[in-house]
């Protein structure tokens, strides 16, 4: 908290606020064509705007096992990464779950969700779709309209999602946009960790960092007591028991951690099979309901 000045402090923290949300609208406008950018993500569906909006919000962020690398295989013919295009029925596409697309508007959801956000990396199957299915299944009501809001970003160190940060930024303005259809932030669905086990300083620090980025995110989206479901992560070797200590001793009211140790990895060691992220996304819906319905 910055020490009072011989200004108003409430004339200051206003002007504070304004000065960021200046700075995120300009973050999210300079980094737009590159996030709507072309993918080799295998083929893309034509994107079909829905003519509804979400009721229910769910933020989906982290790194590369949150946008989805299950499914993608390399093709030796052409020497590339490509999905396979093989969608579960959990993952199946519903009408009354939306996401948002890179340009801001809420659109029928189908695999993969990352697909215009994660577009450095081709994008597979992820968590996202298997825990919206299964979470308006429960809800047993023809009102439900869930809206994903694909935030994740692969190859991230949580540093790289500090306040001021084009991700953190772009994040949160993301979110602020989804909420513009009088739809609910629900949840924050985070799964990261894998890029911060390789530096003993950046593993010990995870922690504080995590801690940080939650209660700055609940700040600035003006929720302090915004529902987090993180997942402690699986693989990456080096320190990762200290991340993962991290992770599952967090102590913050309305965060809840589930653990994806034991899940099935793909041959790299690092990412989720689609398989895996069917179970994932299972367990993070009964996380969710378990803990906040």
């Amino acid at each position: 908290m910055s020490t009072a000045s011989s200004s108003s402090p409430i004339n200051s923290a206003a002007l504070e606020k304004k000065n960021l949300s200046k700075q995120r609208h300009l973050l999210f406008s300079d980094n737009k064509i590159m996030e709507g950018g072309s993918t080799t993500s295998g083929e893309v569906k034509p994107e079909i705007q829905s003519s509804i909006t979400p009721n229910q919000i769910f933020i989906l962020s982290g790194q590369s096992n949150m946008a989805g690398r299950g499914g993608v295989v390399k093709d030796h013919h052409h020497n590339r990464w490509v999905w396979d295009k093989s969608v579960p029925p959990e993952c199946a596409p519903n009408s009354s779950i939306l996401r948002l697309s890179a340009d801001l508007r809420w659109e029928e959801t189908h695999e993969p969700l990352h697909v215009d956000i994660d577009t450095a990396k081709v994008c597979g199957v992820g968590p996202g779709m298997a825990f919206a299915n299964a979470v308006r299944k429960r809800l047993e009501t023809d009102s439900a309209v869930i809206g994903l809001v694909p935030c994740a970003s692969g190859g991230t160190a949580i540093k790289e999602w500090a306040r001021g940060s084009h991700l953190y930024e772009r994040m949160v303005k993301r979110t602020e946009e989804s909420m513009k259809c009088g739809g609910e932030i629900k949840a924050v669905l985070w799964y990261q960790g894998e890029s911060d086990v390789s530096n003993i300083d950046d593993a010990e620090s995870y922690g504080s960092n995590m801690d940080r980025l939650i209660k700055n995110l609940r700040h600035d989206l003006n929720l302090p007591s915004l529902p987090i479901i993180q997942v402690a992560i699986a693989s990456g070797g080096g320190y990762i028991d200290k991340v993962r200590e991290a992770q599952l001793g967090l102590k913050l009211s309305n965060v809840v951690c589930i653990d994806a140790k034991g899940l099935a990895l793909k041959p790299d060691n690092l990412h989720l099979t689609t398989e895996a992220q069917v179970q994932l996304g299972l367990s993070l819906a009964q996380a969710y309901l378990s803990n906040f319905c």
